[in-house]
């Protein structure tokens, strides 16, 4: 029995440095093609190959379209999917990996979900910031258009949201470039960017 018993030990302390050596590079060349409709497997791989030896990662994707991976540490990757569309992914800790789909057109618009490390989907609670939490004090000279332009986003709110690397952040941008000419200009200097931070648990507004 304790003979039996050895083996089991080397592989558990093997399988502890693999686990924790996990990188999302190695999570966006296994991840299944519903993921990334557009990318193959082999277009996923090439990129992943032409950026850590210096190279534009620039591949032709399913729909003969240009795909380019811009950015890539080992807890971020930044790919433009197409002309209009760009996906993030974060890893969160050692076992939870965020997706960002942004879609470009002409005003940006995100989806963000969130993964296990064998793709299964995960819920987590996110909050989703509402219109009139984006905004600083106005002053009185400019209530009138900051209230037209707070009913316009109301009526639809899109929100881009992007994350980095380095710090498990997204950051949650109210988008204005749809608003009437009056109406953007105040808003382009009285919206601010809302970040929200992963603590394990949870996002939290930072």
């Amino acid at each position: 029995m304790k003979l039996h018993l050895i083996p089991l030990l080397i592989l558990f302390q093997l399988s502890v440095p693999a686990q924790a050596q996990v990188r999302v590079k190695d999570l966006f060349a296994s991840a299944p093609d519903s993921i990334f409709p557009l990318l193959t497997q082999n277009n996923r791989l090439d990129c992943i190959d032409f950026r850590e030896n210096n190279m534009t990662a620039r591949v032709k994707n399913r729909m003969d379209d240009v795909s380019e991976l811009k950015e890539l540490t080992d807890d971020y990757l930044l790919m433009h999917v197409s002309a209009h569309s760009t996906a993030e992914l974060r890893l969160l800790g050692d076992s939870l990996l965020c997706l960002v789909n942004t879609f470009l057109g002409p005003t940006a618009d995100s989806r963000v979900r969130f993964f296990d490390m064998s793709w299964d989907p995960v819920t987590i609670a996110l909050p989703l910031p509402r219109v009139e939490d984006f905004w600083q004090p106005v002053p009185d000279s400019l209530a009138q258009e900051a209230s037209f332009a707070r009913q316009s986003l109301q009526a639809l709110p899109l929100l881009k949201v992007s994350a980095q690397a380095g710090e498990p952040i997204l950051t949650f941008t109210l988008q204005t470039a749809e608003l009437a000419e009056k109406e953007k200009e105040v808003a382009q200097r009285y919206v601010q960017p809302l970040r929200y931070r992963w603590d394990g648990k949870a996002f939290q507004p930072l």
